[in-house]
């Protein structure tokens, strides 16, 4: 169960600090928000679960979700550098 609280935190953390930065292209924001949405289906799976952790898979699978939801933030940087 603590797990999944530190996790639920480290996301909070994650998430304000991209929040920072506010996402231009529509898809990519709609790409971005999907991602948000998977990572609190996944957060509440595991605390319907009484805090079991799904073999460790549930956190690697957070984990690649906040991993391609900076990488959206740098495809919207790269994007508005390159095309305004």
């Amino acid at each position: 169960m603590n797990k999944v609280v530190i996790a639920s935190l480290a996301a909070a953390l994650v998430t304000t600090v991209a929040f920072a930065y506010e996402i231009h292209h529509p898809n990519l924001k709609d790409a971005y928000e999907a991602a948000d949405i998977a990572i609190k289906h996944v957060h509440e799976a595991q605390a319907n679960n009484k805090g079991v952790e799904f073999g460790g898979h549930a956190e690697k699978a957070v984990d690649a979700l906040e991993h391609a939801k900076r990488e959206l933030i740098e495809a919207d940087k790269w994007n508005d550098a390159h095309h305004h």
